[in-house]
């Protein structure tokens, strides 16, 4: 019986440091396709890289043509002939940039950055068609104004902000497929070692101390379970907490305590554009239709802001009807502007609620703020607040900034 159960010992012990070995290959041929399908990867970079290299190569000839043209160098017939190639080299952009979109593997932060670059490139390209048709015109430009300032203060600031989105585009791409490369190699050497030590090290531990071995390993394995298990639970007490915390469950925004914890420290030495937004006489909603009427009113809002402005802006729901938009860093202060008269048409809009078709004015602050402008995140709001209620004063349906003395 005994001989039995050391032979039936025996044979368990071999056949797992045969598995061992089996599942170490099978590991290590697992990481050799990995590694080769980042090679595959960093092709497909580049290639995608090249392609928004060409697209900003056009956009800089556009550039120099388009200088030309303001230049008066040439005839006539010569300049009418840049201004058709002007517009065959922004086809071929919409096409490269159409090819670039449908590449595999893409980030969505790269697909965002080359989607602003599109806009911001088709703003380029109507105000180019503008400006050809006043040329073209009899009337031509007011009395005063030169082709040079126009070129200055209209076309040369979207032809640098298309300019800066490409490039940025290519960044962000070229640092994605970087870290990930970084990373799979990073895996790929250390995997190796530890899949070829635990080949050799794990023979002998497996003959000479399985038994003892099987058993630790077990406690530890239970041990280990019990510990995740418990850890598991606290953290996600943890996080439920404190997204109680800091959210506005009506909304589901963040609300103000979570604005008090992003911007605190931003305070000092940041810049940045914020906007608050209220509605007008909002508590004729709950008076007229009830409370629950109010509550899906501000639902609805909350999910329309979100949906069209959540990738601009990160948006708090600080009081019961009042919405605060943090503008993301590379917005400039009248891009941000732009966004706030946007905001203000959206929330003013006629919104339907149960069937209920009800709309409201809506007053707001704007804010370009500068480092060390307030003391505290309850100061900053404090001017918001103020700048809006003087809104309000003024009968409303208005947008106010921020003016520091």
């Amino acid at each position: 019986m005994a001989k039995t159960k050391s032979a039936g010992r025996s044979t368990a012990y071999n056949l797992a440091a045969v598995l061992l070995a089996l599942v170490t290959l099978i590991n290590m041929v697992l990481v050799y396709y990995m590694y080769m399908d980042n090679e595959r990867i960093g092709n497909k970079t580049s290639t995608t890289m090249n392609t928004i290299n060409s697209v900003n190569g056009e956009l800089q000839s556009i550039n120099q043509r388009v200088l030309t043209i303001i230049a008066d160098i040439g005839t006539e017939q010569s300049k009418s002939a840049i201004a058709d190639s002007i517009v065959k080299s922004f086809d071929s952009i919409d096409a490269k940039l159409d090819t670039f979109e449908t590449y595999e593997g893409l980030s969505d932060a790269t697909l965002k950055r080359c989607r602003h670059a599109r806009v911001f490139l088709e703003a380029y390209r109507n105000r180019l068609n503008a400006f050809r048709e006043q040329y073209n015109s009899p009337e031509g430009f007011s009395e005063g104004i030169s082709l040079k300032d126009l070129y200055t203060q209209d076309i040369y600031p979207l032809e640098t902000t298309a300019t800066e989105m490409l490039i940025a585009t290519i960044g962000i791409n070229a640092a994605n497929t970087a870290r990930q490369q970084a990373r799979t190699r990073q895996i790929f050497y250390v995997t190796e070692l530890i899949m070829a030590a635990l080949l050799v090290v794990g023979e002998l531990i497996i003959f000479l101390f399985a038994k003892r071995a099987k058993k630790v390993q077990q406690e530890l394995e239970e041990r280990e379970k019990n510990l995740q298990e418990v850890g598991a639970k606290l953290r996600s007490t943890r996080q439920k907490a404190s997204d109680l915390a800091l959210t506005n469950l009506l909304t589901g925004m963040k609300n103000r305590y979570a604005l008090d914890n992003d911007i605190s420290g931003r305070l000092e030495s940041d810049r940045f554009n914020i906007a608050v937004f209220d509605m007008d006489n909002f508590r004729i909603i709950n008076d007229t239709y009830g409370y629950e009427f109010g509550d899906e009113y501000l639902a609805a809002i909350a999910e329309k802001l979100k949906e069209e402005f959540g990738e601009v802006a990160e948006i708090y729901n600080i009081t019961g009807n009042e919405f605060c938009f943090l503008f993301n860093k590379e917005y400039t202060e009248s891009q941000s502007m732009a966004f706030v008269q946007r905001i203000h048409s959206v929330m003013s809009s006629p919104f339907t609620v149960l069937n209920i078709t009800v709309q409201l004015t809506v007053s707001g602050a704007a804010y370009h703020y500068l480092p060390g402008d307030c003391l505290n995140v309850n100061s900053l709001l404090v001017k918001l607040d103020t700048t809006m209620r003087n809104a309000k004063m003024n009968g409303g349906n208005m947008v106010n900034t921020v003016v520091n003395m």
